[in-house]
């Protein structure tokens, strides 16, 4: 057993020094060192909105953009972009200036964290399934593997774009997810355990005029009905899905 979990993180190691190698082949058209970077402080950010000092304080922004965009071509990244989520579609109303980003495997995540082999494997399964109270960004892990799920149970024709929703205000109102369901905006919310707070959603649903949204976290699958006291008595119905169940978010 010992050594199967050696293995799995030698694994995990050498998939990411392949990619890494990788780049060297492109330096005509990029630098090297340059997308190394960029991969990496990505995987620092996850869960958050991009910031490029925080990427590299050594390279412009422009220079850091142009990683961003190989890394997406070359499917490493996937960016899940702010729209305004007035209706469909959803992407004529972006903002590609605040910009979250996916990396493309939650274990090759944890292996550039330095949380790798065994250890990896068991903190994908406290996220999926559990509670892991000490990890400090769980938040932005179970985003993104939300995220991945969502978009892997896509259509494969064609390459998907993934949005969210935020207001800033005297505090920061965000949606971690919003879709396109039966041609009507859906709001899809990520918790990382079974409690959290849903004043975004409401906030969300009220500017929208919307009745229906979707809520993924570690608990059972369900429903309820909200009573909405601030906009006219208006009934918000949510369903719930389990974390690992996101392949039936639609179902």
């Amino acid at each position: 057993q010992t050594k199967d979990f050696g293995e799995c993180r030698q694994i995990q190691e050498d998939v990411i020094l392949t990619y890494e190698d990788d780049f060297g082949k492109y330096k005509k058209r990029a630098n090297p060192d340059l997308l190394r970077v960029t991969m990496r402080g990505v995987c620092h950010q996850i869960g958050e909105k991009l910031t490029f000092k925080q990427i590299s304080s050594d390279y412009r922004s422009a220079q850091i953009r142009e990683a961003l965009r190989l890394l997406t071509l070359a499917g490493i990244v996937t960016p899940v972009t702010a729209t305004a989520a007035n209706g469909v579609p959803l992407d004529a109303e972006t903002d590609e200036s605040r910009t979250k980003a996916l990396f493309l495997d939650p274990g090759l995540l944890l292996a550039v964290l330095k949380l790798d082999g065994y250890l990896s494997q068991q903190m994908i399964e406290l996220i999926m399934t559990g509670s892991p109270h000490e990890l400090v960004n769980k938040g932005g892990l179970s985003e993104m593997v939300a995220g991945l799920e969502i978009m892997r149970n896509k259509p494969c024709i064609q390459r998907q774009k993934l949005f969210y929703w935020e207001k800033k205000g005297n505090s920061v109102a965000e949606i971690d997810y919003v879709d396109i369901h039966n041609l009507k905006v859906t709001p899809i919310e990520i918790k990382s355990g079974t409690q959290g707070g849903m004043k975004s959603l409401w906030l969300f649903m009220r500017e929208k005029h919307l009745t229906e949204a979707i809520r993924c976290s570690l608990e059972n699958f369900g429903e309820f009905t909200y009573i909405d006291q601030a906009d006219q008595q208006a009934i918000r119905h949510v369903k719930i899905c389990p974390l690992y169940a996101l392949k039936q978010i639609w179902d």
